[in-house]
């Protein structure tokens, strides 16, 4: 069977009988990249890169088909319709990333990016989505429109007692919740989950009774999915409101799991460590012709409708690589269309050891529906907590309401008049570039 008839019109197939994955290929010199993409597709649903077996008629249904190449070049961008029953729902999204990435392992191109995954209604009937998701979140918090605001707590080498004193004194000026470091696991010790958990969920309880507004922490999951799942029960018996689950190293089973387990509880994902192995080329990148890995947009597309309810997308400006977010963000808040169900959009997440003048141009890329974790911006040296917590949430709500980077510096300027150190930050920044 020719190569070329498995490439076909996406007008002539039912499309929500596809799943449909988008990628950008680089294909080696010479060679072709329709017939690359249509390697790609027979590894997914053939798994053999050889033409269909003998007799076999040509069935998109039962081998899919490729329906669109993008023009020829270093890379080119491809869509596989992928029929359902080659990576059935009831299966999970982990499956189903395992089955998206499998390509990879072949000898047919330079290099595969997954960029964009499309999936079929009854595939979306069937995901569990976020238990609160954003509306659910402000309405707990009572927040109705500004970014949250998050203190963490940790990393592993700090003392819990010494910092006790800190974390209520933020609650009461200000901060909506404390969120465990990523990393913070469950060592043993004074940071054991054990140890750290009713110690952590007091203070919260503590401040929502002195100010009258809710406060809430999220613990870190860390051990097997089955330990993380009693850890979770667990957590949730003693008044955890919420939990943190890698995407990447834990698994999308595993957020499926926890939000399935009837729990009502905020799940934040990351997926830390992705990097590794999965990192987009940027113009300064000293090796960009060799490229393998997942769009940041998959992953958090795929994390929300596995069930999180803040998923970490990217940080413009901190510590921690930065492109481009922009598709990350509209997978988290843009409706999805389902007959008979809805999937709530999921906060935004931005960390890194954010400062003040991080915010606005995290805002400006991740919209109003952003949790901020902080540390040493309300915890480091200079002003009191108290002090450096009030401004950091008059900033939030002042930037809440303006629209342009001009109206932004001016929010800026003023809460800088008062602020010595973010006055420093104003005039070491590129305002031209911020």
């Amino acid at each position: 069977m020719d190569w070329r008839s498995q490439i076909i019109d996406s007008d002539s197939l039912q499309l929500d009988d596809y799943v449909r994955a988008t990628y950008s290929i680089s294909v080696p010199v010479g060679a072709d990249t329709r017939r690359s993409a249509v390697q790609m597709l027979r590894i997914l649903t053939v798994r053999s890169q050889r033409d269909l077996p003998p007799g076999q008629q040509l069935d998109p249904g039962k081998f899919g088909a490729v329906i669109h190449i993008g023009t020829a070049a270093p890379w080119s961008e491809v869509t596989l319709a992928l029929p359902v029953s080659s990576v059935e729902p009831a299966e999970g999204l982990s499956h189903l990333l395992q089955f998206l990435t499998s390509v990879v392992e072949y000898n047919y191109a330079d290099g595969a990016w997954l960029q964009r995954v499309d999936l079929p209604q009854r595939y979306l009937r069937n995901v569990p989505g976020p238990q609160l998701g954003t509306p659910g979140l402000r309405s707990l918090l009572n927040i109705p429109s500004r970014p949250l605001l998050a203190l963490q707590v940790g990393p592993r080498y700090q003392s819990l007692s010494a910092l006790t004193n800190l974390y209520l004194e933020a609650l009461l000026a200000g901060v909506d919740m404390l969120v465990d470091d990523i990393l913070l696991g469950d060592p043993p010790g004074e940071l054991s989950l054990a140890n750290r958990v009713p110690v952590l969920t007091d203070l919260c309880e503590r401040a929502s009774q002195a100010t009258g507004k809710r406060k809430i922490y999220s613990t870190c999951l860390a051990g097997s999915p089955n330990q993380m799942l009693g850890k979770a029960h667990w957590s949730a018996d003693q008044g955890v409101d919420g939990f943190i689950v890698n995407s990447f190293t834990h698994g999308l089973g595993t957020l499926e799991d926890l939000s399935r387990a009837g729990l009502n509880k905020c799940i934040f994902a990351t997926n830390m460590g992705s990097g590794m192995v999965s990192r987009p080329a940027t113009p300064t990148s000293a090796v960009s012709d060799r490229r393998v890995g997942i769009d940041e947009q998959v992953i958090s597309k795929l994390s929300r409708l596995a069930g999180a309810d803040a998923v970490h997308t990217g940080t413009t400006g901190a510590e921690c690589f930065d492109v481009s977010w922009g598709d990350a963000n509209r997978t988290l808040a843009q409706p999805i269309a389902i007959v008979g169900k809805t999937i709530p959009p999921s906060f935004c997440v931005a960390e890194g050891d954010l400062q003040m003048i991080n915010v606005w141009p995290n805002m400006r890329e991740l919209g109003r529906d952003t949790i901020f974790e902080v540390r040493s911006a309300i915890l480091g040296a200079g002003n009191s907590v108290r002090e450096k917590t009030k401004r950091f949430i008059d900033l939030l709500e002042r930037l809440t309401v303006v629209s342009d980077d001009r109206e932004a510096l001016q929010v800026y300027r003023r809460i800088a008049q008062t602020d010595e150190d973010l006055q420093r930050d104003l005039d070491e920044t590129d305002l031209n570039d911020w």
